[in-house]
Parts: structure tokens; sequence; C-alpha cells
């Protein structure tokens, strides 16, 4: 399959000589391959090697004489759609006759004089029947489809089979052009029902195809994989397909859409980037992580596993904003009333489908209502932002603020062998802020104290839905006056 493809290549480049070294190899290795004697066959044709060419084709009908790409290609050459002059097939039969003379091939010298006498008169009868069927107003379409087919003579899309629009047909260019080329008169061969995803059933947009042949949109296969990794027609292991993480995009596929339905693509696009402005809001419908407490500025590290998560996290990267929130559970209520904000800073994709994701807190928030989409949870919020003081209610907020601050470097540096271990987990002690008000959420040092604070999460949720960080400063400094005088009593 490697040297079919890099010979599709070398023709596409125009490489003649190096595709024919390839297929050469190949007929050698697989003399039994009917497709390595039809492209050697079409090379030569591209070449200019005609009678060559009609030996390689009828070659493939010794090995099988039922091959109808081998067949389209004899008779195309013997009824002059690709001769030059009136005398060519004479010429050619001519030439192949001395080339097989004492060489055992009776049976091709046969075939090939048969393929002569018949293929003019199936070809004629074949084109009084499309001209019937379409009626005398249609004679120009029908020419112009005739004409056509001999623009994609090299293409040959009846001999495809479906795993042939795989990552390698990307780089053939020579097939893109043929189906532009064609564009006027592919609308009778094809429907958009020939080109719909089974899984979503609608146009492909973006579409992937499987190591199995079989082709879906990107996103379907990337939701399907995040439940199984099979095949969803064929059932098929795809963990290695899974495990490389790769999903190139089909270009041949693309550009026969863009060919043929240019207007329902166009739609397809405009739908999908509906979908992603609806996921790019920040306010309404944002997922949420229902898990644990997260606080602003503070990292969030997490490993996701679960398809529904899996989902939001590449739902969050496609659309660019990388946000969604976290919240903690709450029973009754399916997660709590008040909620962060987390920005994705990393995420490392494992081979099985699970992620790790680097995080950090952003924005306090509060739930107005709540939804669903596509099995995980969704909220409009509202988000917080701490009350405003000024003149001699500033410089006392400033004063215990400071105070308060103070008592968290006592706590940070007096606590025993276990305090000193989660201290290290959640990193250093922030430094204090020069404006304790530039922030909607107050100092990021308040947050790191609260998330190592051996409290009730019910208690460290009150503190965390307080719009006022003088009350907020009040009760960590209660708490660690608590905490401290227990530790000085103690030692």
């Amino acid at each position: 399959m490697l040297r079919l493809w890099r010979s599709d290549a070398y023709v596409a480049l125009q490489l003649y000589p190096e595709a024919l070294e390839d297929l050469e190899v190949l007929c050698r290795q697989e003399p039994e391959m009917c497709e390595g004697f039809l492209r050697k066959g079409k090379v030569l044709l591209e070449m200019g090697k005609q009678s060559e060419a009609l030996l390689q084709f009828q070659h493939c009908l010794t090995l099988n004489s039922s091959f109808h790409a081998a067949q389209y290609e004899i008779e195309r050459i013997l009824t002059n759609d690709a001769s030059p002059l009136p005398g060519t097939v004479v010429e050619l039969k001519s030439d192949i006759s001395q080339n097989l003379k004492g060489s055992n091939s009776g049976k091709e010298l046969a075939l090939l004089v048969s393929f002569e006498e018949e293929s003019s008169q199936n070809l004629k009868e074949k084109r009084e029947i499309c001209l019937g069927e379409l009626g005398p107003d249609d004679n120009q379409a029908a020419y112009a489809t005739s004409e056509c087919l001999k623009k994609k003579s090299t293409t040959d899309f009846s001999a495809k089979k479906e795993g042939d629009l795989e990552e390698g047909a990307s780089t053939d260019t020579t097939r893109v052009k043929s189906i532009r080329d064609c564009q006027p008169d592919f609308g009778g061969l094809l429907n958009t029902s020939d080109l719909e995803c089974s899984l979503c059933i609608r146009l492909f947009f973006e579409p992937v195809t499987t190591p199995c042949g079989h082709t879906f949109c990107k996103e379907c296969v990337e939701r399907c994989l995040d439940h199984r990794p099979n095949c969803p027609l064929c059932k098929q292991s795809l963990r290695e397909y899974l495990r490389a993480g790769k999903y190139n995009i089909t270009i041949l596929l693309e550009e026969l859409m863009k060919a043929v339905f240019p207007s329902q693509l166009a739609e397809r696009k405009l739908i999908h980037q509906a979908e992603m402005a609806e996921l790019s809001n920040l306010t309404k419908n944002i997922p949420i992580f229902v898990c644990t407490m997260s606080f602003p500025g503070i990292v969030c590290p997490l490993h996701v596993f679960e398809p529904r998560y899996r989902l939001m996290m590449r739902r969050c990267q496609e659309t660019g904003t990388k946000m969604f929130g976290m919240c903690m559970y709450e029973h009754g209520k399916s997660f709590a009333d008040y909620g962060c904000m987390l920005e994705i800073q990393k995420i490392v994709f494992l081979p099985d489908g699970r992620s790790l994701v680097d995080t950090v807190g952003k924005r306090r928030f509060r739930v107005l209502r709540r939804g669903h989409r596509d099995g995980y949870n969704t909220a409009d919020i509202e988000y917080l932002e701490d009350e405003k003081v000024e003149g001699e209610e500033l410089a006392e907020l400033q004063n215990l603020h400071d105070y308060t601050y103070q008592l968290t470097q006592r706590f940070y540096e007096d606590g025993d062998a276990t305090s000193r271990r989660l201290l290290m987990h959640h990193g250093p002690l922030p430094e204090k802020e020069e404006d304790i008000q530039a922030s909607p959420d107050g100092p990021v040092w308040c947050w790191w104290l609260i998330s190592i604070l051996p409290l009730d999460l019910s208690r460290k949720l009150t503190i965390f839905s307080d719009t006022s960080l003088k009350a907020r400063l009040t009760q960590l400094k209660n708490i660690l006056n608590v905490i401290l005088e227990s530790n000085d009593y103690s030692s």
C-alpha cells in the first residue's frame, strides 16, 4: 500500500519514471494483484506508451476477467477516446500482436481482438441510451458529460475502494483538479445523502476516515471514541488510532463537497460556526465541571476520564475560550450555587483518551439557572465582585488586611510536618498586593489561605460567596487566631 500511495504522489508531481519503478517492484512482489498492473498501465499512458499500457490492462483481465476498471481503460483506448489518429487502433493491435508472438499469451491476444471488435459498438450503444434518456433538449449536457469524463481519465473513481479516502489521498492534487473540472456534471451522479455522516446524519464537516475505511465528521468520531475505542459501524478496534491522537482531514472528500455541493457545505459551516459561538458564551450555558471547590488565582490540576468531561475539554479548546466553571456537589441541587471559572493552562492527552489538565482559577460566579448539554451540566451565571470602599473605611480595611496577612505568615512558618506537606502541595504563600481592591475578587493570598485551612466545605463556601472583603478578612483573622492559639497551647 505504501508503494501504491508513493506512486500516486509521484504521478501528482509528474515524476512518471519514479512512479513506474515503484509499481514494477509491486508487480513483481504481488503478481496476482490487479491493482498494481492497472496503476502501471495508467502511468505508461501518461508517458505516451499506449501499446505497453494496453498490455498491462490485458494482463489485469487475464488475472480477473471481470475487472471493470481494466475493461474501461481498454475500451477507451480502442475507441479513439485517447488516440490522436484514426489509424492508432490498428497500429496498436499490430504492435501488441508482434509483442505477444511466441510468448504463450494467446488468451491475452484473443481478449484484445474481442475488445477491439466489441468496444466501439458498445460505446455507441451506451451513448445512444444516455441521449435517449436525456431527451433532445439535453444533448448539449450529454456532450459536456462525455467531455468531462475524458478529462478525468486518470482518476478512475469506479475502481476506488472506500478505504482509499484516507490520509494518503490528501496529497493527490491530480484527483482534486479532476473533481473541480467536472463540477457541473456530478450533480446528477451524487446527492447530499451520499456525503452524509452516518452518526449525525448531516453533511460531512471536517471528514475523517478511520483505518477500517469508514468516514465520519471529526467531532462525531471523537465523541464515539470517548465512550468506546471501536468503529461505530464495523466495531473494529481503533485503540491504535486513538493512541496516535491524530485525526487528519480527508482532503479529497472535502474538495469533492466543495466542487459538487458548495452551497450546502457553506450552510453546514454556518451551522457549525453558530454552535461554536453559542459554546463561546461565558455567561449563558457555560459548561460546569462538578467536582470540588476552586478559588481565584489558585491552580487546580484535573484528571479527566469521564466521556462527558472529555467532550467538555475539547469544546473549551475548540472555541478558544479555554474556560469552564467549577462547582462542588451539593445535595438536591446537582451542584452548588457558587463556583469559580477555570482557565486551561495546559492539557496532556493520554493514549487511552484520558487527559491531565492544568487550570487556574479566574472569577467567582453565582448560578442563576441550571441546565444540561450532551451529558454535562451547564449554567447561566453572573460574576461576583467585592464591594469598594473609600476614605476611612479603606484605611481601616488596609490595617485589617496587613494584620491578617501577618497571622497568615505565622501560620505558614510555624505549622507541623503534616501542615508543611499540605502547604508544599499548594505552593508558597503569595506576596501581598499593593492595591487590595484592584481585583474584583480581592487579594489572591486570601484564596490561597482559604484553600488550605482545615474547614468544612460548607463554611468555605460561605466565605467564598461573601462580597465584602472586610467580612472575609475578619472571618479569616478569627480562624487564624484560634488555630495559632491552639498550636501555642499544645507546644
